[in-house]
């Protein structure tokens, strides 16, 4: 599958994505996102999540929820500051709403002791304690299908955005928060999204110097155009084939407008 990011909005295969909208959210961002916040829901359909982040009444948002079987709703634009984050901190910075986009993956986290969930559906689980302490529990597991999904949204956002940073809720508020939790393998995630472990070189980043420039699904004008990047957007330069330049998989600009 293709994702790619076009004025805030996710297409998929150049098409428009699913969208959920909410009203909450606190307007554009003062400085461009470098983190990727990742949450569970801790409930049961990934629709039924959008929806209630969609009621303003829940005060709270992510920009993505991504149900069990891969699908995607997008609930804020990327160009939006989401509440996902809450009181939270991250090395220097606090208040991690204004530098980070957050996705919501539709699982319940800790089960009960029998393995079923708060609505007594039994569901696939680990069992694990939490990085952050406490006893072993059972944990819901992330289907494949839904982690492909969320690696290539997030790859998406990272070409969108210099996302140099894939963190957990848990990380940034340890103290009150458990998600995405031990089912989550945090280390293959960053490294299938960023090609790093946190820690090492971020890859090489290029800046869009013309005023719109075509995205591409492949190293040539004879594939079809699959979004666009206006000037000033920050992009990942993961591979170099002549003139051509990989942002993402399946995403290639013409080299000579990024500098």
């Amino acid at each position: 599958m293709t994702y790619s990011i076009s004025k805030g909005m996710l297409y998929k295969e150049g098409a428009l994505g699913r969208q959920v909208p909410s009203p909450n959210h606190s307007g554009a961002y003062r400085v461009n996102p470098t983190k990727l916040v990742m949450h569970y829901t801790a409930g049961g359909s990934g629709y039924g999540s959008a929806a209630w982040l969609a009621n303003p009444n829940a005060g709270a948002s992510a920009h993505f929820v991504i149900c069990r079987e891969g699908t995607v709703i997008q609930c804020v634009s990327v160009d939006r500051r989401a509440w996902h984050a809450g009181k939270s901190q991250w090395g220097e910075l606090t208040n991690l709403n204004s530098y980070s986009i957050g996705i919501e993956l539709a699982n319940w986290g800790p089960l009960r002791d029998d393995g079923t969930t708060a609505a007594g559906k039994a569901v696939d689980y680990i069992e694990a304690a939490h990085k952050n302490g406490g006893r072993v529990r059972k944990w819901e597991v992330y289907p494949p299908a839904q982690i492909v999904a969320a690696e290539a949204v997030a790859r998406a956002i990272a070409a969108y955005h210099p996302i140099d940073e894939i963190v957990g809720h848990d990380d940034i508020a340890p103290a009150r928060k458990l998600d995405p939790g031990p089912a989550f393998d945090m280390t293959a995630f960053r490294k299938a999204v960023l090609g790093q472990v946190r820690g090492n070189a971020a890859p090489e980043r290029g800046t869009v110097t013309a005023s719109s420039l075509n995205v591409r699904s492949g190293p040539g004008t004879t594939y079809p155009v699959v979004s666009g990047l206006s000037r000033g957007q920050s992009v990942p330069i993961l591979e170099r084939r002549r003139e051509w330049i990989s942002i993402a998989p399946g995403q290639w600009v013409f080299g000579e407008y990024v500098r």
